[in-house]
């Protein structure tokens, strides 16, 4: 006697479906085919003598392990404070003087509530 009413859910069984970002089937099957007669693809030679020169194909440089990552994100933060900086700056001036305005007006309501406690509790 099923009625289609459970007391418990039970899930039914999730499968990963995985599918390569970056797949390019003709670039794979070139490779299989240049495998196959003992060839190497073109352009690839040049980038072998780079990596065993140890050098980077761009720049000539020495490559060091991390120079790209090493101070990236202190670097992205002074740039974009020097941006919001130099953006903002005449809002900057008008936040000073409404704080520099608002500090006034609390010292000065400050004062004088307290010369007026002071009088209350004289009197």
């Amino acid at each position: 006697m099923a009625f289609g009413f459970k007391f418990w859910h039970i899930p039914e069984h999730r499968v990963f479906h995985y599918e390569p970002r970056y797949y390019d089937e003709r670039k794979e099957r070139l490779e299989e085919l240049y495998k196959k007669y003992g060839k190497t693809m073109p352009g690839e030679e040049i980038d072998a003598m780079a990596r065993k020169e140890g050098l980077t194909e761009d720049t000539g440089k020495r490559y060091i392990p991390g120079m790209h990552i090493r101070g990236s994100f202190r670097k992205t933060y002074e740039e974009k404070r020097l941006s919001q900086e130099k953006d903002n700056a005449p809002m900057t001036i008008v936040k000073r003087i409404v704080l520099i305005l608002t500090l006034a007006a609390v010292a000065f309501a400050a004062y004088y509530l307290s010369k007026g406690f002071v009088l209350l509790l004289v009197s």
